[in-house]
């Protein structure tokens, strides 16, 4: 049941930070002109790289600050807390990352779908820090649960996008990124009870 509940957790706060519904304007702008083969093959290597990006550091993102970097779990949790606030509040702000945008003729799959959209370093800083409050295999099984769900996002972009608009798609958005600031502050606030005791 722990098991259960870290994985759904994980899964809604890496979903929200993802944020494949805010980006449905960028992937409309790569996907909706594509012929069904280039398609198909561009949301599944956007994805694949995406996820293995994610899964990569959920494995071994705090072996890496623990023996590399030698950085303590609190300090992290304050450092990548405040990361994860500052691109959320981006969002909600409409400071969105739709003006990265690759260059003309070039395979967008791996850059920009990919990484920054689909694994930017807020993605990355949160899977670690979830990482360290969950365990590996919640934060693996969230991880590929929300690039499963985002397969469909993908594909689905263009018509979502032409029916519902830009400014439903903007307002749901903007929810998911205040939700995110939330954790984010909880983050940084879990962080600062460990120097900071007396803080509660």
């Amino acid at each position: 049941m722990d098991l259960l509940r870290g994985t759904l957790h994980d899964f809604l706060v890496l979903f929200g930070m993802v944020n494949a519904v805010g980006n449905l304007p960028v992937f409309a702008t790569y996907l909706g002109s594509l012929e069904r083969h280039a398609l198909h093959r561009t949301v599944r290597t956007s994805v694949g790289v995406a996820c293995g990006i994610v899964v990569a550091f959920a494995v071994f993102g705090d072996a890496v600050l623990t023996h590399v970097f030698e950085i303590d779990t609190a300090s992290f949790k304050i450092a990548g807390g405040i990361v994860v606030f500052i691109v959320a509040a981006r969002g909600v702000l409409g400071g969105a990352r739709q003006s990265i945008l690759a260059d003309p003729g070039t395979d967008p799959s791996i850059f920009p779908l990919g990484f920054p959209f689909l694994a930017g370093p807020g993605t990355i800083v949160t899977t670690i820090l979830l990482l360290r409050a969950s365990g590996s295999l919640a934060t693996v099984l969230a991880a590929v649960l929300v690039y499963g769900t985002v397969i469909p996002v993908l594909y689905l972009a263009p018509i979502v996008e032409r029916t519902a608009g830009r400014i439903v798609v903007s307002v749901v958005a903007r929810i998911l990124y205040i939700f995110i600031c939330a954790k984010a502050v909880d983050f940084i606030l879990d962080g600062m009870r460990t120097h900071l005791p007396g803080l509660g």
